[in-house]
């Protein structure tokens, strides 16, 4: 069987994948390539690049895609359930990382570390007084987590995560909105719920974003909800790029109508290298990278590999994304 990989992965799971068949790395991720390399594979490894139904189509025997991570919107999904080929993902393995990221990120925002390493590297604080009087003269002071209150945007398993961490790191009051999470499971997972969106950005010091994209979440945040913030306040999106619309952000932090933002995803990967957002001093820009750690590297390469094995060999794998496409697929060979 030849299993193909869209980019190389750990080593732990490449090892995995090698003993169930031929596995090859592809040498670019071009829809051109991908269709030529795909005309003879049963199994397909991706990242976040790039699924099409013309890639799909262009595989006769391609019995599985496995998705090194957790968002499946780079992957047509109708055409992969259409030609029954199994989706599989990793929604376990990197969330304490991602969560990790959001923490670092809102304590980096918060202590203004950008601002100040700079001013001190070009030497506005070589003047007269002492250091801890000129950070209060010169306008650096900055904000303290511990009381504030933080916002998610979801609550899921990252979205938890994050809330246990800074309920119990920060001693931060913790407030969430999910529309498909009750207002229970909420409390139990130690946030107050919120029947409202514009009632997180009213209310949040720190808002942070862990929903999935899809059509229901695209441009989900956009002016309307962005200009309720407190002008001290702060937004953070590792999610996904095209739940925030960049454009609104952009004039948000320009006009300084907010702190400041992180941002690790984008509308567009990669962003352009004359992405206004690179013109700001008050946004953290990083490439995608919450959840590029050893340990959850590791972990999405081994379950990517497992569930990828497990379908070659006839088996249900553990994260099924379309399970439409198993259950016809087992009906079509329970037929013959």
């Amino acid at each position: 069987m030849k299993i193909l990989l869209a980019e190389k992965i750990h080593e732990a799971g490449m090892t995995i994948l090698e003993q169930a068949g031929k596995v090859m790395v592809s040498p670019s991720v071009s829809e051109e390539v991908i269709v030529e390399e795909l005309k003879d594979a049963d199994a397909f490894v991706v990242r976040s690049s790039p699924v099409t139904r013309r890639m799909i189509q262009a595989s006769p025997r391609l019995k599985v895609i496995g998705r090194h991570g957790i968002g499946v919107d780079n992957i047509d999904l109708e055409a992969a359930t259409e030609r029954g080929v199994i989706v599989v993902n990793t929604p376990d393995a990197n969330s304490m990382s991602v969560a990790e990221y959001v923490v670092m990120a809102m304590g980096y925002l918060a202590k203004r570390f950008k601002e100040a390493d700079r001013a001190l590297r070009e030497g506005l604080f070589n003047r007269d007084g002492s250091l801890p009087g000129l950070v209060t003269r010169l306008g650096f002071t900055c904000i303290e987590l511990n009381g504030k209150t933080l916002g998610l945007v979801g609550f899921g398993r990252i979205g938890r995560l994050v809330a246990r961490k800074c309920r119990d790191g920060f001693d931060m009051r913790v407030i969430a909105y999910d529309p498909y999470i009750s207002e229970e499971a909420i409390r139990q997972g130690g946030a107050v719920p919120r029947s409202d969106l514009e009632s997180v950005f009213v209310e949040a010091d720190v808002v942070s974003v862990h929903v999935p994209l899809s059509e229901e979440t695209r441009g989900l945040i956009d002016m309307r909800y962005l200009r309720l913030m407190k002008p001290t306040a702060y937004l953070i999106n590792a999610a996904r790029g095209g739940i925030v619309v960049e454009k609104d952000l952009y004039e948000i932090l320009k006009e300084k109508r907010i702190a400041g933002a992180a941002i690790d995803v984008f509308e567009k990967e990669p962003p352009p290298p004359d992405h206004p957002f690179f013109t700001l001093d008050n946004v953290l820009v990083t490439p995608h990278m919450a959840a590029m750690t050893d340990g959850a590297l590791k972990r999405m390469a081994e379950e990517v590999a497992r569930d990828v094995v497990a379908v070659l060999k006839g088996e249900r794998p553990r994260n099924l994304v379309n399970p439409q496409a198993w259950d016809e697929t087992r009906f079509k060979e329970n037929r013959l």
